[in-house]
């Protein structure tokens, strides 16, 4: 892949988030813009730092959707390493059952060590596909949070509008209900924050399966036998 084309993707998936982002955070109390236009530049710095926080989160939203693709591969390459484990499994039989018809010292090592290697080979390829699956778990967490981290950054950006309404004593802002305002940002955070811890637990089994794989991925390459790697 180059680079090119990598930064093609970043951008396309960028501009994915925010459009369907954008059209999904609607739901709750937002502040008119006309009523919004009523205040001067020097007015709008709560809005503003608001907003720089909702560019962040997408921006977070968009690398997440990037770290989810990049896993799209790995199941594939799990499934090619125990398809080499099993044929090594069934070579590993057959030398078995010549080295018990031969009953030749070497012969019979020969076969002692492949078995070994071939128990090992499954054991790496399954601890691989594990981590597959977990690495995919948590990185599905992971854009389910940046999701949650958009909406917060949306209903912050709505109280923001009006509490710069209610400094400059605007009088539309009192036609708004102030703390529909602040319970949507308060439900928002609590979403945010339960979806990023579920993560983070995620991210950290997906990391100790990974651990284990490499540790029997180094065993095997010990043994001088390795199923692939991708």
């Amino acid at each position: 892949m180059t680079r090119t084309w990598k930064g093609a993707v970043a951008l396309a998936v960028l501009a994915a988030a925010c459009a369907g982002h954008r059209s999904g955070e609607g739901d709750g109390p937002r502040v008119a813009d006309a009523d919004l236009g009523r205040l001067a530049p020097e007015q709008m710095q709560p809005v503003d730092d608001a907003r720089r926080y909702l560019a962040s989160a997408r921006d977070e939203l968009a690398r997440a959707k990037l770290r989810q693709q990049d896993l799209t591969q790995e199941a594939a390459l799990s499934k090619a390493d125990q398809e080499a484990a099993e044929a090594l499994r069934h070579r590993a039989e057959a030398n078995a059952k010549a080295a018990d018809a031969s009953r030749a010292p070497a012969q019979v090592e020969q076969a002692r060590q492949m078995q070994e290697q071939a128990k090992l080979a499954k054991s790496a390829a399954d601890a691989r596909a594990d981590w597959a699956a977990k690495a995919s778990a948590a990185r599905q967490a992971g854009v389910r949070a940046a999701e949650q981290q958009v909406r917060l950054g949306d209903a912050r950006v709505e109280e923001a509008k009006l509490r710069a309404l209610q400094a400059a004593s605007i009088p539309a802002a009192t036609k708004y209900d102030a703390a529909r305002f602040q319970e949507q940002v308060q439900g928002a955070q609590r979403a945010f924050d339960d979806a990023l811890k579920k993560t983070r637990d995620l991210d950290g089994q997906a990391t100790a399966s990974q651990q284990r794989w490499q540790d029997l991925q180094k065993q095997l390459q010990a043994r001088g036998t390795a199923v692939p790697t991708g």
